[in-house]
This record gives C-alpha cells, structure tokens and sequence, in this order.
C-alpha cells in the first residue's frame, strides 16, 4: 500500500507538472497575447535577457570599428559651442580620417538641407514651391569630402507620428535624408532607426528599413557590406540566416545585437575635435570603419540598452544610456564577426518548462511542500537560471528561462493545494482516528503507510489487552457521576499513555476498562512482551497513585488479560467506522482479565502469549482455566510478585 500509495502521489506529481509547464510555457510564448499577465511575463523576460548581456563576459575592443563622438570634450572647445556646427567641420574630419586610411566612414548624422543663410538671399525666389537654395561654401566642401573619400555611408531615418483625435487616428510616415548633392555623393545611406521592444530598450538590429515599399539598408548593414566587399543584399542573407531572424521573440529582418562590452569600453574613440584637427593616431582608423556620431547628452541621441544595467565603467554613473552611434557600432560588429546571439528553437523552452515542471511535481509530492521548498524550488530555480545564464555566456544561445521558472513555480503551488485537498487531508483524518490511539513512532509508520489503517479486514497475528477497575460497579452507586468519571480518567489516563508508549494500539473504552492490541495495525514482532511491559508499568503507576490517595478516595486496583494469536482487525460500521479487532483471540483476552479473581492475580496472560514472551521475563505458571466457547483448558500464567498489585 506504502509503495502504492507514493507511486500515485509521484504520478500525480508528474500531471501536474506536465499541464503547469505546458500552461507556463504557452503563457510566455512571445505570440500569446493574454493581456497584462503576458506583458508583465515579456517584461521580466526581457530584464533577464539584459542581465544576461550586461553581465556576460566582456569583449575585447574592436578591431574593426572606430568612433569619432560628438561628446562633451569637443563641445567644451571654444569653437564649438555653437550648434550646428560648420559643415566644413564635417568636411574636414572626412578629409583627415581618409587620409588616415579609414575604409568605411559611416556619418550618423541627417545632413539634410542646406547651411548657411543662402536661402535668404532671394526671398521672392524662396517663395516658389520647387525653390532649391544653392549650397553654401561648407556644403560644397562637404559634398567635395564625400566625394574624393569614396567611401562614406549617410544617415537616414524614416519618421512615424500619430495624427487625428479621438473620432480618427492614424499613422503619418516620412523620411529624413541627406541632401540630394550629399547623396549623389557617397557610397550609399544606411538607416539609423532604432527598434526598441516594449520597454523601450535597443536588443535588436534590423536589416533594413522600408519608405514607399523601397527597402534601405540599416546602417549597419551598408557599412559591413561596404567594409567586406559585398553587396546588401548578401549581407542581409547573411544575417538572416546566421541569426535566427524569424524566431518568434524576433521580426522576420531583426537580430539580436551582441553588444561588446559597457558604454565606452568595446571601440576605440575619438573625440571630435581630434579628428578635425588631425591629432589622433592613424593606427586607430587605418583599415577600420569609422563612425561619426553624437554621445554628448545635449544632442539627445542615447538609448537604453542592456549594458544600461552596468553604466558607465570608471564614473559614479551606475545606470546610463548608450549613444546611438555606438549601438551601431555593436550592430555592425555582431555581422562582422558573425557573433550571433541565437534564440532557442521552441521545442527546447518546451522541452525545459516540462521537465522541470514535472520534476518539480514529483519533489512536492514526495517530499511534501514544506521540505519540497527548500530542497526542490530553490535549487530548481538557482539551477535554472545558472544553467540558462552560463549558456549564454558560453554559447551566445539565448534560452528564456522565465516560463520554466513560472512552469516550477506554478507546479509548487498547484501540488501544494492539491496534497492539500487530497493527501495532505486524508493525514489530518489518520491523526484525528489515530493520535491519541498509538506512540508517534506508529503514528508516523501509519502516516507513511496509511494503508493500515483503512482496511476491509485482514487477519494478524497481535497480543490482545483488557483491562478493568476492580469494585467499580460498587463505586459508581456510592458516589456521584463527576466523581466517578474524574476517577476514571486517571485510570484512563495512565493506561492510554503507558500503552502508546510501547508501541500499542488504544481500541476503545469499555465503561472503566480498555482494550488494546499490540502488533497491529504496525505489525511488531516482539508484540506480546511490549503487552506484558505495558501491564507491568499501568500496575506500577497505579501502585504510585494509591500511595499517594487521601483518606477515603478510591483505591483503584486493575486487572489485566493477555493472550496472543491471530484475529480480524478492520473498520467496522456503516457510515461511522470504528477500527476495531475481532475474534476468538479478543474474547478470550476479555475472559483472562474476569479469571484474574478466580487466582487472586493482577496480571492473567494465556500460555501462548507465555511462549511469545519467551525468556524476557521470569513467569508463574498458574494451572488451566476453563474458557467459555473453547473446548480446552487453558494454561495461564502471571508474573512473579504481582500480589502487591491486588
């Protein structure tokens, strides 16, 4: 039944488990939408991905890319503390960076429209719709510098704003690019829109952008072919196909940007004011791409990203945003270097959320909630997130770990009410009928095999006790009903704990006597001498509270009757069951206890209880005595100075 009955508890355990990972793993499915729990399930996702990337082992510094930063170095240089900034400054930078070897420039920046005050100049020619200033002297240069490099990628974005009230909304889209005489004049344009998830927070890369169903190349993307020797299109085949673009967690043209290290700590950098006056070391652009972009706070071009989490190493700055050009640096780096940061394919999340979830049912229902907590949840969790954070680090594989962790979670619980309602229940129900009946240790082996308890009848072999207050017909007449029951409970009392304590079994209270069984329902093998130990120590304990009875209190003297052999031991009743033993080995226990008055004895036990006891004690053998219903004589015994009981 033990076996049984852990069995179906394990197998409970494993259902489960099984439906609480199934549910947990289709709750945080990336194309599940249960509403705030889903988001709230995304959002945690996410914050652990970033932990994750923030945390991982940081990358050396880029070989292939450089920054020139627009930061707050150059802007506390007396010539640029006016914004914008002279285009020929642009010019100029292009020019010592070209000179300096650079093979890729990618110019983060929307250089659209002219500079300068030529639109001024004629007023009334501004007014014609198909008006085109002429370029100033800084714009020519710079479309001169684009040129002669040959090499530079521009900025472009396209721009999304909602438009109407509440009767009508939409969307309005526009484009942001170069001028056409910059464009005409560089290598190509590269898109410079960020996608951020739900958190706002920069994880992914994209491939391209799209503008009147034309498809841009990202940034990234154009300065990586530009820098290989390839064209786009190649490029973005290569990303698709080595990064898992397509997985639910992504857009079909994104990728999970492997960022190198904290702010500042993966590229080399040179502030601006460096590159426009050429003093900066040509080995640190030399065969490189070059990206020119703003991290200075006043242009409000930084993103949240994971590295948001480590913030600025070598300052106080615990938190902080990354500036955009280097976000497309990392971008153009995880392509370079083919450093893929790959989702799991789904069948391993489902795979992991069932399997521990199971696991996690067969703890609870093996161990119980309360040690299945610290020996099952913990672990499970700690190992968890250890296991899906040191694949990360070593792999670049991504494995969520967050509907597991719901999966375990949610496992826990379930099997807690359940054992609870079922289990935990039918406990409560054995100690109730058993608790004040035998010794914690039976207690527990009953609770381990609940089994022996809940029986349609079975046939043991046990030691049978009764017990009786001798003269207490003639007390209960002379004497008033509280007093007769406060006097009996002491007896009661006495027997009940000396008969628990050597491992017996409280059957019932017949008026001033008990009946009890050893053996049964824990089946002990040394049965009958735990029965005569148990009479011997309530003989002693009544002796001790005789002596210590004031004049005129009862002198309660008992008598017992033991006898060994097999009898039918099951519940009894309709409805209301009663555990109970039952035969001819019980009744004839009943009649020793009456036949301690024929011998004048305190203690009666049949010979076969003599023959079990064997030589544990020292015995008298006392002759037969003729029982009713049986068609021999028995041979009795008692103990050796038992009269001082009487």
């Amino acid at each position: 039944m033990c076996v049984r009955r852990k069995s179906a508890l394990l197998v409970a355990g494993a259902i489960v488990g099984f439906v609480c990972g199934l549910f947990a793993w289709w709750l945080a499915h990336p194309n599940t939408n249960a509403g705030i729990l889903s988001e709230a399930i995304l959002r945690a996702k996410m914050l652990s991905y970033d932990y994750r990337v923030a945390y991982a082992r940081p990358l050396p510094v880029s070989e292939d890319i450089t920054i020139v930063t627009m930061d707050e170095e150059t802007f506390a240089q007396p010539e640029f503390s006016v914004w914008p900034w002279p285009r020929s400054y642009h010019a100029r930078v292009i020019r010592n960076l070209t000179e300096a070897g650079a093979e890729v420039i990618g110019v983060d920046i929307i250089l659209a429209g002219v500079s300068g005050d030529a639109a001024l100049e004629d007023p009334l020619a501004a007014q014609d719709f198909f008006y085109e200033p002429p370029l100033s002297e800084g714009d020519q240069e710079l479309a001169a510098a684009i040129a002669e490099a040959g090499n530079v990628v521009l900025a472009m974005e396209v721009v999304r704003d909602s438009v109407g009230d509440q009767d009508g909304a939409g969307e309005l889209m526009a484009a942001n690019f170069p001028l056409a005489d910059f464009e005409d004049a560089a290598a190509g344009l590269g898109g410079i829109n960020l996608p951020k998830d739900i958190d706002g927070t920069v994880r992914r890369g994209t491939t391209h952008i799209t503008h009147q169903d034309e498809r841009f190349p990202t940034m990234a993307v154009a300065v990586t072919a530009l820098y290989t020797g390839r064209d786009t299109g190649e490029v973005t085949r290569e990303v698709l196909e080595g990064s898992g673009a397509g997985h639910p967690a992504l857009t079909a043209d994104s990728f999970l940007i492997r960022y190198r290290a904290p702010i500042g700590r993966g590229f080399a950098r040179i502030p601006y004011y460096q590159a426009l006056e050429g003093s900066f070391d040509p080995a640190q652009v030399a065969g490189k791409i070059v990206l020119i972009g703003a991290s200075a706070e006043v242009l409000q071009d930084t993103h949240r990203t994971p590295m948001y989490l480590r913030g600025i190493p070598g300052t106080t700055v615990q938190m902080a945003p990354m500036p955009g050009v280097e976000i497309h640096a990392s971008a153009a780096d995880t392509i370079i270097n083919g450093n893929w940061v790959r989702p799991d394919a789904a069948w391993i999340s489902l795979v992991m959320a069932l399997v521990f979830s199971m696991l996690m049912g067969v703890l609870t229902g093996a161990l119980r909630p309360l040690k299945a907590l610290p020996i099952g949840w913990l672990p499970l969790m700690a190992l968890v997130n250890i296991a899906t954070f040191m694949v990360f680090w070593r792999s670049n594989l991504w494995v969520p770990s967050m509907h597991v962790m719901i999966g375990i979670t949610l496992t826990y619980v379930s099997m807690t009410i359940y054992l609870e309602l079922t289990a935990q229940k039918q406990e409560r129900q054995l100690r109730q009928a058993w608790g004040r009946r035998v010794a914690p240790e039976v207690m527990a082996v009953i609770l381990e095999n609940p089994g022996l308890a809940s029986v349609e009848g079975r046939l043991v072999h046990a030691t049978v006790f009764f017990s009786d207050l001798r003269s207490f017909t003639t007390f209960c007449s002379n004497n008033r009903p509280e007093k007769v029951v406060s006097e009996i409970n002491k007896h009661l009392a006495i027997a009940t704990d000396v008969i628990r304590n050597h491992g017996g079994t409280v059957l019932k209270f017949i008026g001033d006597g008990v009946m009890a069984v050893f053996g049964d329902p824990v089946f002990q093998e040394d049965h009958a001498r735990r029965a005569l130990a148990a009479s011997i120590e309530i003989q002693e304990k009544m002796l001790q509270m005789r002596e210590g009875i004031g004049e005129g209190d009862w002198e309660m003297f008992v008598r017992v009757g033991l006898h060994s052999g097999e009898l039918v031991a099951g519940d009894i009743g309709s409805g209301l069951l009663e555990y109970t033993v039952m035969g001819d080995t019980v009744s004839t226990a009943a009649r020793l206890e009456g036949a301690n008055k024929e011998f004048d004895t305190s203690i009666l036990l049949s010979e076969a209880t003599a023959k079990e006891i064997g030589d544990a004690y020292e015995l008298v053998p006392l002759g037969e005595v003729t029982v009713r219903n049986r068609p021999e004589p028995l041979q009795v015994y008692t103990i050796p100075g038992g009269e001082k009981y009487i």
